[in-house]
């Protein structure tokens, strides 16, 4: 099975690994899986559509893509509207299908964070712009994996020790979060 992974640096980040830290999970939970990844730190919606081009729709097609985008366009200090927003995810999966079936296009919505630690992401927001990731996604045939109620729903440490990567920074989750997330992939494949 190969799969296409892309959006900010939730999907980009090594967490002290060689490679992105969800390839290296994603690969020992299932045998035979080939990844691309092409995620961009900071990567918005706006930033997706610039590359889409250049580095998503000229990787070679995989059986699925997984899209987690949001965490930056949600952010207060470089926010992008919740309509804008929506026209974005729009047109994101229009070019998409351009490719790719819609029913192998998989967003994934932003995690939690630590408001504590997070001056610029709350968690009511992720909860708005995950809302409108859902409504676009059903409403052109995608699916959504919810990767914020996945979170939530964790019971084995407290939602502060999951999102503590090494950043430590309330939004960049440790190799736990990255095993929530390989996991709800996997579940799709």
């Amino acid at each position: 099975m190969n799969i296409h992974l892309t959006g900010d640096s939730l999907i980009a980040r090594y967490e002290g690994h060689k490679q992105p830290i969800i390839n290296e999970i994603l690969k020992e939970l299932k045998d035979k899986l080939s990844i691309t990844n092409t995620a961009c730190p900071g990567d918005n919606t706006a930033d997706i559509l610039a590359r889409m081009k250049a580095d998503i729709l000229s990787s070679k097609k995989a059986d699925k893509i997984f899209i987690l985008i949001g965490t930056n366009d949600l952010a207060l200090n470089k926010q992008i509207g919740l309509e804008q927003f929506g026209d974005n995810l729009t047109e994101i999966i229009k070019q998409l299908c351009t490719v790719y079936e819609s029913n192998e296009i998989y967003f994934i919505t932003p995690s939690p964070v630590d408001e504590q630690k997070q001056q610029y992401r709350t968690n009511k927001l992720i909860r708005e712009y995950a809302a409108v990731i859902m409504k676009v996604a059903e409403s052109m045939g995608c699916y959504t994996l919810d990767l914020y109620q996945q979170f939530i729903e964790y019971g084995q440490l407290s939602l502060n020790e999951l999102l503590h990567g090494v950043l430590d920074d309330g939004l960049h989750f440790g190799e736990e979060g990255y095993r929530i997330l390989a996991e709800l992939i996997v579940q799709v494949l």
